[in-house]
């Protein structure tokens, strides 16, 4: 089966593995051109360009005139001619800080006119320059030996392919891009499996061969209507997509709700095979990852589970407030903690408290969640509610019913084991045996 997915995002990726586990997955094709794709994930704009070693350049390590200078944090990096900022570095999503994924320079009035992109090799594979309204134009994708390969005309939606022996070729838009390039993978194409009604639908949508057995995964949440690109989907049998799996139990139930009866044959919930990266020991030990020293009710937890060590890591210095709390014997604090070593703290503690205001540091929660630790929330302070049950989840006032939900948890491997089975069931977790059943149930009722 080959996924097609517009960008690699989280959702991408749970579909990817969950495929995989299941010995499902043939390949996975990301349109979005991402420099950072993990071994086996390809793009249509990258597969051309020969890339194939070297190290992520680090941020400091981006060629600039001389005399300017980078500056950088957890978050962002800067070029700046004397006081003046000329760049912006944006890293590469993940734990290991500071990679450069793209640099956006700047002209002296603050304007973004070009944009390089990088990949995990190192190397700026791409070039994409805006004029004077800030709209991009054009997309230079340049091979190893800095040739170009593909050009992509952002106005017009044009782009031209130039390979090694091989006179230039035209397409009208990404879709036909796409089409030509799944085409030319020599592999089997009966089963196209995409996840938004964009790009990847249209795709499947003008295939040549519509002898295909498609599926849309749809990820996001259903309100008052039924998108009209599924609403075709639900209407058309002419079409490749035949089915739509809906992960999320609620929003699959939805779905049924603003359907006509005759078209819930096309429905099917299934959910996600995640990957844990380790077990839960139940340890009397509590995480909070925090950029911020405004934790709610943290003294009130600290004071009543003296038992149980609370660990508190922020990727900058910590106020006076937080430094503060270090009179107490059952906290530990970890300021200017680096990305490893607040993965190391995953591994130390069973407990995480989404209990910080502000942003959400480090994709927090659900590291939290792939750590098997039990994730416990305010109202008022829960980032990632997908991952946090909603039993686990407390009014402020209701500080106490946290508490005991701890205590309870740590009391026994049952307990804890229960807690975080109602987790997993509210995130949809499934089965590798029983993801991969059902999928081929769903493949062969396609067919019928």
């Amino acid at each position: 089966m080959i996924q097609l997915f517009d960008v690699y995002n989280q959702e991408s990726q749970d579909l990817h593995y969950s495929l995989t586990e299941a010995g499902l997955s043939d390949l996975a094709v990301v349109i979005e051109p991402d420099g950072f794709l993990p071994d086996g994930v390809v793009s249509p704009f990258t597969y051309y360009l020969g890339y194939d070693s070297g190290k992520p350049l680090y941020f400091n390590q981006v060629p600039v005139p001389d005399f300017w200078e980078i500056a950088g944090n957890n978050q962002f990096g800067t070029i700046n001619d004397l006081n003046q900022e000329r760049a912006v570095i944006h890293f590469a999503a993940g734990l290991q800080a500071r990679l450069v994924k793209k640099v956006e320079w700047k002209t002296p009035a603050g304007r973004i006119f070009q944009v390089d992109h990088y990949n995990r090799f190192g190397a700026c594979f791409a070039k994409t320059t805006f004029d004077a309204s800030g709209q991009a134009i054009m997309t230079s994708y340049r091979n190893v030996d800095q040739k170009e390969v593909i050009l992509e005309n952002h106005v017009t939606g044009d782009i031209l392919l130039t390979l090694e022996g091989q006179g230039l070729r035209h397409f009208s838009g990404r879709v036909a891009f796409i089409i030509d390039f799944l085409q030319g993978l020599k592999v089997n194409l009966d089963h196209l499996l995409f996840n938004t009604l964009s790009t990847s639908f249209l795709t499947s949508f003008h295939f040549p061969d519509k002898s295909g057995q498609d599926i849309l995964v749809w990820q996001e949440p259903l309100h008052d209507d039924i998108p009209g690109n599924m609403q075709l989907i639900l209407e058309n049998d002419q079409l490749r997509a035949k089915t739509i799996i809906i992960p999320d139990y609620a929003t699959y139930e939805r779905a049924l709700q603003l359907t006509d009866a005759k078209f819930h044959h096309k429905f099917s919930h299934l959910g996600y095979h995640y990957h844990f990266k380790r077990d839960n020991f139940v340890r009397p030990d509590a995480l909070i990852v925090t950029n911020s020293d405004q934790l709610e009710q943290v003294e009130k937890l600290v004071e009543s589970l003296p038992r149980v060590t609370f660990r508190i890591a922020a990727v900058t210095e910590m106020s006076s407030k937080l430094l503060d709390m270090l009179r107490y014997p059952n906290v530990v604090l970890y300021q200017n903690a680096s990305p490893q070593k607040i993965q190391d703290l995953y591994q130390l503690s069973d407990i995480y408290l989404d209990i910080n205001y502000g942003n959400e540091l480090l994709q927090a929660v659900r590291q939290a969640f792939e750590h098997n630790q039990l994730v416990l929330a305010f109202e008022e302070t829960a980032h990632n509610r997908r991952y946090t049950a909603p039993s686990h989840i407390f009014a402020k006032e209701a500080v106490d019913g946290m508490i005991q939900t701890i205590e309870l948890a740590l009391s026994n491997v049952k307990e804890m084991g229960r807690a975080l089975g109602e987790q997993g069931y509210h995130a949809n977790y499934v089965d590798p045996i029983m993801y991969q059943e059902r999928m081929e149930t769903i493949l062969g009722e396609s067919h019928d």
